[in-house]
């Protein structure tokens, strides 16, 4: 039933070609969005099995119950909304367990079309958005990851132009598709407001920081013993035993666990730890990642250390919390994606919209505040 495929596949081919006819975006450019349109057809059943990845046929399930008007069997709200998304998505026919996999492509596409002619991504930050493997992998199976990407990265990009009303109406959906990834974009929020100078939040920046800590204190250890519960059951779900499992007991046991958890979630699976042929790609590509980031993080502080600081807290607070609950290796490369691409992607426009260069010290023309 390949065949219902091609149609999607020719959807997202037009899009590609009428956005080059137009002049948004370069001829090499296309030809890369058009080859990576292909990438559905060779991942499920080709290069692993689709039970590898068990969570595709909920979400392909769902949609073809959702676009036959069959609403009786739709019960998990957090699949429903992003299966909606996908419902009503141009694209005609959801036949097989890769069909939605190019639904996930088109969405791809045009975020990075959008990206390129609107917000002016340009070089390695562009290249890094095309080429980077788990990007490419999760943005053509049947997941919701995509989706849950682009709402974080056009939160981002509306905060960082000062539109902010626009930004939390944007995030809102995450609240119910993905609700620990909306309180980590709050995080972002609040981080951003801490370091932008002219903000009434800057102004009474220690005074807010104090009113936070001391609404917060209270709660702490439950907060903790909440983090705690989802920690233990991520470890039993991957086959430890309850016995075995050791609780976070105070806070300063969290403190140390969160800071070792970031640099480790970053990096995991490490090459000796993959027992895989996929665990050693992902390992060997974790290594890169960390060079391109330290790249892109210095090349930053070569232009405003305030924004290289922030983004490194930002992406630091993100990979500890997620780095405490998570034990899965997979889990682990599907959960960060999206981070380090909001972290490199946001952190260079925000360079670009406030200093009017590109990441590498190219001048560019000024955008506008609110553009």
């Amino acid at each position: 039933m390949f065949i219902y495929d091609f149609p999607n596949l020719l959807a997202i081919f037009i899009v590609i070609i009428i956005s080059f006819r137009i002049g948004l975006i370069p001829l090499w450019l296309s030809f890369f969005l058009g080859l990576f349109a292909l990438t559905p057809f060779f991942l499920n059943d080709l290069l692993f099995p689709a039970s590898y990845m068990p969570d595709q046929f909920q979400y392909f399930y769902e949609v073809r119950q959702i676009r036959s008007f069959d609403f009786e069997s739709v019960r998990n709200m957090k699949l429903t909304v992003s299966n909606w998304i996908f419902a009503i998505m141009p694209l005609p026919y959801v036949e097989t367990i890769k069909s939605l996999g190019f639904f996930n492509r088109l969405i791809a596409t045009v975020l990075t079309i959008w990206l390129y002619s609107k917000k002016n991504l340009r070089g390695w930050p562009l290249l890094f958005i095309l080429f980077y493997p788990s990007f490419l992998l999760y943005s053509s199976l049947s997941l919701r990851d995509t989706i849950v990407f682009t709402f974080m990265i056009v939160s981002v990009i509306l905060f960082i132009e000062n539109r902010r009303l626009p930004a939390i109406l944007t995030s809102l959906p995450l609240f119910i598709i993905k609700t620990q990834n909306f309180f980590l974009l709050l995080v972002f929020f609040v981080i951003h407001l801490y370091f932008a100078k002219g903000s009434l939040f800057y102004k009474y920046r220690y005074f807010l920081i104090i009113l936070i800590i001391g609404t917060i204190a209270p709660f702490i250890m439950t907060i903790i013993e909440l983090l705690d519960f989802f920690r233990m059951a991520f470890f039993i779900d991957e086959g430890g035993l309850p016995k075995d499992y050791v609780h976070i007991k105070t806070f300063k046991e969290f403190l140390v666990i969160a800071l070792q958890s970031a640099p480790y979630f970053l990096m995991k699976p490490f090459p000796w730890e993959a027992d895989s042929s996929l665990q050693l790609i992902q390992s060997l590509e974790n290594i890169f990642i960390f060079v391109f980031l330290a790249f892109i993080f210095h090349k930053t502080s070569q232009i405003d250390k305030s924004i290289a600081f922030k983004w490194l807290i930002y992406l630091f607070a993100a990979f500890s919390i997620y780095g405490l609950v998570v034990f899965n290796f997979g889990s682990a490369v599907r959960y960060k994606f999206p981070f380090i691409l909001v972290t490199i992607i946001g952190m260079c426009y925000e360079i670009y919209f406030k200093h009017g260069k590109l990441i590498f010290n190219r001048e560019v023309k000024k955008v506008k505040s609110g553009a």
